[in-house]
């Protein structure tokens, strides 16, 4: 977990290997404080997540904040 303590797992939040990595490892709690976050780097960064590019920029952005290791570009979903 992120934060390294034993929690209620965040469940499946994300599709793709992403969903998986935050599924097996991510707490709910950890999710939250993210869904706060994301909206900050939203604005921030003028992403629009509807758009392929602004959403894997998003995703990483998202592992970044949750401690998960990065893919390479041609293994993102």
């Amino acid at each position: 977990m992120r934060c390294g303590e034993t929690r209620e797992a965040a469940g499946r939040v994300l599709p793709g290997a992403l969903g998986d990595e935050i599924e097996r490892g991510i707490c709910a709690e950890c999710w939250k404080e993210w869904l706060q976050a994301q909206i900050r780097v939203i604005n921030h960064y003028g992403l629009r997540p509807a758009l392929r590019e602004d959403r894997e920029k998003l995703y990483e952005f998202t592992r970044q904040y949750l401690g998960l290791p990065g893919q390479p570009a041609g293994d993102r979903t």
